[in-house]
């Protein structure tokens, strides 16, 4: 009678792992610990607030600390935009402008947690006083 290989390697498969499993007397094996992966290296940062210019006047934008405040303005006038903060330890102005073919928007970068009076000035000389609150994760 012939056998077919399979049915021979289905009967010994169990005959292979005999004597691998550890005698209770096996001193046991240390293994160490994953490292800890904290939730931030495991996360995304927090995506910047996004806000239009002309939807600023008299309002106070919360910003993350960490991300920034990005000013949405008409196309190809990034550049053309100034802004200031009362208090620049909170949050400071960054200018837009075109940098190795991207184009930036120009926004507000929240440094420390608190609040700080902004302008945000257009090309065309109209201002947006409005406030910046910033705030933890």
């Amino acid at each position: 009678m012939k056998r077919s290989p399979l049915v021979v390697l289905v009967l010994a498969a169990p005959l292979l792992f005999v004597g691998c499993t550890p005698a209770a007397s096996d001193a046991p094996v240390a293994v160490e610990p994953a490292p800890a992966v904290s939730e931030s290296s495991s996360t995304q940062a927090p995506a910047p607030t996004v806000v239009a210019a002309k939807d600023l006047d008299g309002t106070t934008v919360p910003v993350v600390i960490g991300t920034a405040l990005a000013i949405t303005v008409d196309k190809g006038t990034e550049a053309q935009w100034t802004g200031t903060t009362a208090d620049p330890d909170v949050a400071s102005f960054s200018a837009g402008g075109t940098s190795e073919g991207a184009t930036f928007t120009p926004e507000f970068v929240a440094h420390k947690t608190g609040t700080t009076a902004a302008t945000l000035t257009g090309p065309d000389g109209k201002q947006h006083a409005f406030t910046i609150s910033v705030i933890a994760p």
